[in-house]
């Protein structure tokens, strides 16, 4: 039997209630159900009790039985015969799975496969020839506009025309890039009557951050049933996606100037000219030469004690092994220096060498926070914070680094150093995440900017950088579609960003001086 869609998270109390209302409708007796748990990392099921709640402001369900229990973040369900599915998210939105509750005893249906994009555009178009009315002409976008796995048609009547779009993948880069070809076709178009976007199971939830920040033509979401067999209509979710709250200001110590002129005695002047110091853990000092780890300085276990302090060396992203720096290994610390200095360098001859390619996005990022006031000069080089805040080793961060404007606004730097169709998605991700802490006074309240005068009623802005022929037509696409209280700047560099660093065009989209809501 065909599962009836519920739409997305939409109300609080009326999800709360109707959730309860189908727990009780499963099992009226007080009597444990049927949960089944699935995940990136898990399968398991047994007999459970189930509740549903709402907390700080979200709607969450916990299900605790005689040997485990968990509490879940509710970002979408579905309810039908005899079953309830909910799409579920813990820990920051690091892990996300499915709930299937049923009665005890209750038969747990086994997950259907995914059917293969071919045979999902067959389907689609075939729906799409029983929901459009009669006379519709409906014809398929060029395939050279889409990615391999989604499918797009036009479909025009009485001077009306609306773009429809699906996929069958269920992973969110797709789905992303999916919007991202909706983006892209949208240019093409004075005005239309209508946007679809017929996703996968749990699709509006994994899509539902970025409709509200764009500008689109009247959108219309539909979701599939678990099964693969049903379509039906249903809503973005209100919930906003999961962050988790910065870790507290800085433990780490940055360098002080005693240690730096210790790693002088070892690096020379190559520590100020080609390197940055920066802390890495509660006892590491990291030294990267333009982005590049290739020292770290381990530091006494407390602070003022007279133990020495040690440093090992090698280029361990690169798959070299970490040795301690002594007389035996010195010459080798200076042959790796050599290297260095001639292939990890702007003047190298050999651009083709590992040294002067690996890791481009970090000598870029190193390069763009040495000459900030290039990008913009209203940034404020007193007050960066690279990769920060940070959160588990699971979840993702708040962008390349983050920075104040002269006028005490935060500023969202996201830097790709090769053409990628997800980084203005990525952006994205990491702006709404920062503009929640702003919003939360989480920077201020953990310490971040200490000594700036902060304008916290405005909204973060956010920064683009890549070398000007690696910017994806998506990005420009996605940016000209963003709403209007959304800064955004696109800024391009030259190619030879590592000989010197230059912008070569700037383009900035909507209004510089929003108001946080």
């Amino acid at each position: 039997m065909l599962i009836a869609l519920m739409p997305a998270v939409s109300d609080l109390p009326a999800d709360l209630r109707a959730l309860t209302a189908r727990l009780a409708a499963l099992e009226p007796a007080d009597r444990p159900l049927q949960v089944k748990v699935t995940t990136a990392m898990e399968s398991a099921s047994g007999e459970c009790r189930v509740a549903f709640a709402v907390a700080y402001g979200k709607l969450t369900v916990t299900d605790w039985g005689r040997d485990r229990s968990a509490c879940w973040r509710v970002e979408s369900y579905e309810a039908g015969e005899g079953a309830l599915r909910l799409e579920v998210s813990r820990r920051a939105g690091a892990e996300r799975g499915r709930l299937v509750i049923t009665a005890a005893g209750g038969a747990l249906a086994e997950p259907v496969a995914r059917p293969a994009p071919v045979e999902w555009r067959r389907r689609v178009r075939g729906w799409l020839a029983r929901q459009l009315p009669p006379g519709t002409r409906i014809a398929a976008l060029p395939r050279q506009s889409l990615t391999s796995v989604t499918a797009g048609w036009q479909a025009a009547r009485a001077g009306a025309t609306s773009l429809i779009f699906t996929t069958s993948a269920e992973d969110e880069t797709a789905l992303r890039r999916m919007l991202g070809c909706a983006a892209l076709a949208l240019r093409d178009f004075a005005s239309l009557a209508g946007l679809w976007l017929v996703l996968p199971p749990g699709g509006v939830a994994r899509l539902a951050l970025f409709p509200p920040l764009l500008r689109l033509p009247p959108l219309s979401l539909y979701e599939v049933a678990p099964d693969w067999g049903d379509i039906r209509p249903a809503a973005s979710g209100h919930q906003w996606p999961l962050i988790a709250e910065p870790v507290r200001k800085w433990a780490h110590r940055p360098p002080s100037p005693a240690e730096l002129d210790a790693l002088r005695e070892w690096f020379g002047d190559d520590l100020d000219a080609h390197c940055e110091v920066a802390p890495a853990g509660g006892r590491a000092l990291s030294v990267r030469w333009h982005g590049l780890e290739c020292a770290r300085w381990l530091r006494p276990a407390a602070p003022g004690r007279a133990a020495p302090a040690a440093l090992r060396f090698g280029l361990t992203t690169l798959g070299e092994p970490s040795r301690p720096l002594t007389m035996r290994s010195r010459a080798d610390f200076q042959a790796m220096l050599a290297d260095l200095r001639r292939w990890r360098a702007p003047t190298a001859r050999n651009t083709q060498h590992p040294l002067y390619r690996a890791f481009p996005e970090r000598w870029l990022d190193a390069a763009v926070r040495r000459r900030l006031e290039i990008i913009d000069d209203a940034l404020d080089p007193a007050h960066i914070w690279a990769q920060s805040p940070h959160f588990s080793q699971h979840a993702a961060g708040l962008a390349d680094f983050l920075t104040l404007t002269r006028a005490g606004r935060l500023a969202v730097v996201e830097i790709k150093a090769a053409a990628d169709a997800d980084a203005i998605w990525q952006a994205l991700i990491y702006w709404s995440r920062a503009l929640q802490h702003w919003r939360q006074g989480d920077f201020v309240r953990r310490g971040y900017f200490a000594g700036a005068r902060l304008d916290e009623r405005a909204q973060p802005a956010l920064y683009l950088i890549a070398p000007t022929l690696r910017f994806h037509p998506i990005a420009r696409a996605v940016a000209r579609r963003l709403r209007p209280d959304l800064a955004l700047t696109l800024l391009g560099v030259n190619e030879g960003w590592r000989q010197s660093l230059r912008v070569v065009f700037r383009e900035r989209f909507g209004d510089a001086s929003s108001v946080a809501p």
